[in-house]
């Protein structure tokens, strides 16, 4: 894992209140299903299915909430993967940033599921594929240093608190 301390913006910019986040990691045939983004400037990146838990919702109704919605999929949640917190910017000059606390639970679809997108996306989603684990170091993945974890929850290793991402 890389430093945190490097990771960590100003206490001034960050935007209160730290939110959880959930993200479903779901793995077949040394693939991992992500979600495909487009940024305002055109730059293709990606990310895990999920999102923001909201008032009311416990982590796991979140958590199947986000994936109907993004991936048009029921997930079965198999347990808890890792447990890591992010600064996300929430502006193009880098001038405020979201605390999250990212929980990572290992996921699966059905067999016959064909990645697509869901009926509500998240914002600035073109596309959901499966991607090779090979190709995690060559894709721009958010937040930084979620390939690491990927990797490591693929070859079973357990669950771990990953410190900043």
């Amino acid at each position: 894992m890389k430093n945190a301390a490097q990771y960590q913006p100003p206490v001034r910019s960050i935007v209160l209140p730290i939110r959880n986040s959930v993200r479903a990691l779901i793995v077949r045939k040394n693939q991992v299903l992500l979600l495909r983004k487009r940024s305002r400037n055109g730059q293709q990146r990606y990310a895990m299915p999920g999102g923001g838990q909201d008032r009311g919702e416990t982590l796991h109704e979140s958590l199947l909430r986000e994936c109907r919605e993004e991936i048009a999929a029921k997930v079965d949640i198999i347990g808890l993967a890792h447990v890591a917190n992010a600064f996300k910017p929430l502006d193009a000059k880098l001038i405020s940033y979201r605390q999250q606390v990212e929980f990572i639970f290992y996921c699966d679809v059905p067999k016959n599921y064909r990645p697509r997108q869901g009926k509500q996306p998240d914002k600035n989603q073109v596309g959901v594929e499966w991607v090779s684990l090979d190709r995690l170091e060559k894709i721009d993945l958010r937040p930084q240093g979620m390939a690491d974890l990927i990797r490591r929850a693929a070859s079973g290793k357990g669950p771990i608190y990953a410190g900043t991402l």
